[in-house]
């Protein structure tokens, strides 16, 4: 993201902050990858403000669905970061940006347990069993079908491999899962969840939709699936969770969260070199099992 962006998105906290009364020294810029993330130092503030993700998914609904679902995670007692009490509830606009307000937890320096990561997401399911809120069903794969046609109008992919592609997207969107389907996290990695002085606790829960709990497994696990690395981590967020895995649904959905994970790549890579290997990284992936679509 371009300086001019950055101070947009800082602006946009300052004038939403003042508007509700809440004054601070400096924003402290926690993250600025598909959203930018800024502590409102000193208080206990932080805002998100909706930027690369924000090209992609048009309005706010996505993000008034994540707060009204945090907040009756955090009202029933889960492991997560709650939305700030210190604005009302809800998102904020401003010159087109979309904007949330959340407590400021301290993170440590320990890493998360891996083991109580995938036992404080099975918590978090337990008390999503009974959300009555309006979500949508499968989400990713209806969204990953809408965003493909688009990337490959912009030439992000060669033709051989736009091919299969398209040829995965149309195997994925024609599968029937069969499992019982609940209000679920969505974006299940180990990237949003921390280690903190509360405890261990999940956080980024706009990609909430309904669908299996396989799914937020599938999360967990598709990275080490995928680049062969921290397999072990894997395992013992699979043990944590504690529960029996019907593998051949696991192993659709690390194809369907690869898949979606690729497409998002390419998004973020237009301001992230790396996220840009990701996707070639998972291409590769691609090819190789190209062979077992048949």
């Amino acid at each position: 993201m371009n300086l001019n962006s950055l101070q947009n998105a800082i602006n946009a906290v300052y004038e939403i902050a003042e508007n509700n009364g809440i004054s601070f020294g400096k924003p402290i810029i926690l993250s600025n990858q598909s959203n930018i993330i800024i502590h409102l130092y000193p208080t206990s503030v932080v805002a998100r403000v909706a930027t690369t993700t924000g090209t992609v998914r048009e309005g706010d609904a996505w993000l008034k669905r994540e707060v009204a679902v945090s907040t009756y995670l955090a009202e029933n007692g889960a492991p997560i970061i709650p939305p700030s009490t210190q604005l009302p509830p809800g998102t904020y606009e401003h010159n087109g940006l979309i904007l949330s307000f959340w407590e400021f937890v301290e993170v440590v320096k320990e890493p998360v347990d891996p083991f109580i990561a995938g036992r404080t997401l099975r918590h978090c399911h337990e008390v999503l069993c009974n959300f009555q809120g309006d979500l949508s069903l499968l989400d990713p794969l209806e969204e990953s079908q809408r965003i493909l046609p688009e990337l490959i109008k912009q030439k992000a992919f060669s033709n051989d491999d736009a091919s299969m592609l398209i040829s995965i997207c149309q195997r994925l969107n024609n599968k029937q899962i069969q499992a019982p389907m609940q209000p679920l996290h969505g974006d299940a990695n180990f990237s949003n969840v921390l280690n903190t002085t509360r405890g261990v606790l999940w956080a980024d829960w706009e990609d909430t939709f309904i669908g299996p709990v396989a799914w937020d497994l599938a999360c967990l696990v598709a990275r080490a699936r995928v680049f062969g690395t921290e397999i072990e981590q894997a395992n013992a967020a699979l043990k944590g969770y504690g529960t029996n895995i019907d593998e051949g649904l696991l192993d659709l959905l690390v194809e369907a969260r690869t898949f979606q994970t690729l497409l998002w790549n390419y998004i973020i890579g237009q301001h992230d070199p790396q996220s840009l290997e990701r996707l070639n990284a998972r291409l590769q992936w691609f090819r190789e099992r190209q062979s077992s679509y048949s």
